[in-house]
């Protein structure tokens, strides 16, 4: 289904192939120059501030903290490990509230209500059998349950573990300046492995959320999100429009002149995906979310400032390069048909374009590199390369509303297989190169060979990071 949506978006590169092949190229430089000002953008982007003295109140004020965990098919004991450990939260008002939805195994939710049944005045447990609205639907149904005290809510995914001190943090960051969100860092448990996938999925926070900073406009991302209450009401709370609610929120909220921010203080740990298929899934629902998001933003009045900065934070897991993928696919039809020869420069374009991505990604990850990280820099780097299929065609059925489920993320550890690897750019970029070569294009197929390995060693890359976890895994099994 992927493969047959890449076609939609580029219907007007087949079309202008068979009609006016030097438009096709004329187009393509244009996505070109486009491509390079959003690497350039991203680059600029991502800058730091040095933010002024912060200030807070000492006094000894607790306003109710309600914590919201909402969970669909989740393994018990996941869930439970991370309620136990919100059970030690050093602070003397708050509440859990879980919620399980659209479960229909009841083994799964039943030891979780039986746990939050023994501590009824901390913990409220509700199971729905059909509850819409995905993840937005169960948060907004949280809220029909706080207490009337309440002030702030925190969101917590099934998998985090929070440390004791987290709300205390949260209160002192969000009363810096009048802010409706925090949002902190997801951090995860590594234990020396999948080191590269872990700093790929940092670098949206050091970079992109840290940039938010600047104009305070930084998305929610819907785990350790500390969010004012009546901020949220102000906007009817979770939008169920979209995959990626907590983005949307954040641009409702922006939309209405409330000021978020993001703080480098890590309040707790979660569980990156058990398989490479599982962190595939993710990565499309982030895309095709933040796309539906982006396309929002566009008819969204605010600050122009504020408004930039929301879309490079929504740009930052979606690509073009469906473009020059389209594009080598058009010319292998017209090389194998013998009409090659009416374009001039589209091997060039398709190559330029593939350069463009790396280039500027290549920046970006190591853009705050140093001595002793930068090997798992480069890998960060490998590993979004091995990503960037469902990063180019995902934002494709967003834009031409090709229906999309929300799909939980397993973060059980399984055996990757390697029919999961996505090898379709490197497949794309190995034939091109064999056509270049057969044409005694002899530079481009160097060229082509070149880009050709690097996103081929991503691939590989990212199966190695999720083999060495398994069998890690197999040697000394994860207690709960």
């Amino acid at each position: 289904m992927r493969v047959i949506t890449g076609t939609i978006p580029v219907a007007l590169l087949g079309y202008f192939s068979i009609t006016a092949p030097h438009l096709l190229e004329i187009f393509l430089m244009v996505i070109s120059i486009f491509m390079a000002i959003i690497a350039v953008s991203r680059f600029l982007f991502s800058r730091k501030i040095k933010e002024n003295t912060p200030y807070y109140s000492n006094d000894n004020n607790h306003p109710f903290v309600s914590i919201h965990l909402a969970i669909c098919n989740e393994p018990p004991e996941i869930v439970l490990r991370t309620i136990r450990q919100a059970l030690k939260i050093d602070y003397p008002n708050f509440e859990i509230i879980v919620l399980d939805n659209n479960t229909s195994r009841k083994e799964l939710w039943k030891p979780i209500e039986d746990f939050c049944n023994k501590h009824p005045d901390i913990i409220k447990f509700r199971h729905y059998d059909k509850l819409d609205g995905y993840k937005a639907g169960a948060l907004n149904e949280c809220l029909k349950l706080i207490q009337p005290e309440t002030e702030y809510i925190f969101t917590l995914d099934a998998d985090y573990r929070l440390k004791p001190s987290c709300l205390k943090i949260a209160l002192k960051e969000v009363r810096k300046d009048d802010f409706a969100v925090v949002q902190f860092p997801q951090n995860y448990v590594v234990n020396g492995r999948k080191m590269g996938l872990f700093k790929e999925l940092e670098h949206f926070f050091t970079l992109y959320a840290t940039g938010g900073n600047n104009s305070y406009s930084t998305l929610p991302t819907g785990t350790l999100t500390f969010i004012e209450l009546k901020a949220l009401q102000s906007v009817n709370g979770w939008p169920q429009e979209t995959l990626t609610e907590d983005a949307r929120l954040g641009i409702e909220l922006l939309s209405k002149n409330f000021k978020t921010r993001f703080s480098s203080k890590k309040v707790g740990k979660g569980i990156m995906p058990g398989t490479v298929q599982d962190l595939r899934k993710q990565r499309y629902r982030w895309v095709y979310g933040n796309t539906q998001c982006l396309m929002d933003l566009l008819y969204t009045k605010m600050n122009w400032k504020r408004k930039f900065s929301a879309a490079m934070q929504l740009l930052a897991w979606i690509n073009l390069l469906a473009f020059p993928i389209i594009s080598a696919l058009l010319y292998m039809v017209f090389y194998i048909a013998g009409a090659v020869d009416q374009f001039n420069y589209l091997p060039e374009i398709i190559l330029l374009q593939f350069g463009i991505f790396i280039t500027g990604k290549l920046l970006l990850m190591l853009k705050n590199t140093r001595r002793s990280t930068f090997h798992t820099d480069l890998k960060a780097f490998f590993i979004h390369l091995a990503l960037a299929f469902e990063m180019a065609f995902a934002c494709w059925c967003a834009v031409f509303c090709i229906p999309k489920k929300f799909i939980t993320t397993n973060k059980s550890n399984k055996v990757s297989k390697l029919s999961s690897v996505p090898l379709f750019i490197p497949s794309i970029l190995g034939i091109l190169t064999s056509f270049l070569g057969f044409q005694g294009e002899t530079l481009l197929a160097i060229v082509s060979l070149l880009i050709f390995s690097l996103f081929l060693v991503g691939s590989l890359y990212m199966l190695h990071e999720f083999e060495v976890e398994n069998n890690n895994l197999k040697l000394k099994p994860s207690t709960p």
